[in-house]
């Protein structure tokens, strides 16, 4: 597997996610962009199969990447519903590349979170939900890596993945 499919097999179940509601105010995130406008990401991402050891779990509990809300609550993606051959495939391939890359769970995982995220924020912006405008005004820019957090990017020969064009 590459990271480009990795990327798009994450893509593909987020998108599904939607559309999603906050429980306290009832804000509607109409697709994965509004969230991502919307929502202040909170670090780091986990998945709790491989926090377990526990890779190839029949019933994989999957992982969680988390936001708030403009209203304070906090939200969450989960990876408990895909598929798991699917997950299996991911957790294998974030294994070889912790290691292949040298870096931590949460690392690898909050790499191919922002990438997801730039992909969606690169495409061409539809008429945003309503509610979603002013949130968009408000939204503080993603926090930083801890100090000494090292860099993450594609290894070695890996190709960047290309933002579609409109």
């Amino acid at each position: 597997m590459t990271e480009a499919e990795i990327l798009r097999m994450f893509r593909e179940f987020y998108d599904g996610l939607f559309p999603k509601v906050c429980p306290n105010c009832g804000r509607r995130f109409e697709t994965l962009r509004d969230y991502i406008v919307a929502s202040q990401r909170l670090w780091p991402s986990l998945n709790y199969d491989m926090e377990l050891g526990a890779d190839k779990a029949p019933r994989p509990i999957g992982g969680l990447a988390m936001a708030n809300c403009l209203c304070g609550s906090t939200l969450a993606l989960s990876t408990r519903s895909m598929p798991v051959s699917q997950t299996h495939l991911i957790v294998a391939w974030i294994r070889t590349e912790m290691e292949r890359r040298g870096l931590k769970q949460a690392e690898l995982l909050d790499y191919l979170r922002d990438e997801v995220r730039r992909q969606v924020l690169a495409e061409s912006t539809p008429e945003v939900a309503p509610g979603i405008r002013e949130a968009a005004c408000v939204q503080p820019p993603d926090p930083a890596p801890s100090p000494g957090a090292p860099e993450v990017g594609p290894p070695p020969g890996d190709q960047p993945v290309p933002s579609p064009r409109s």
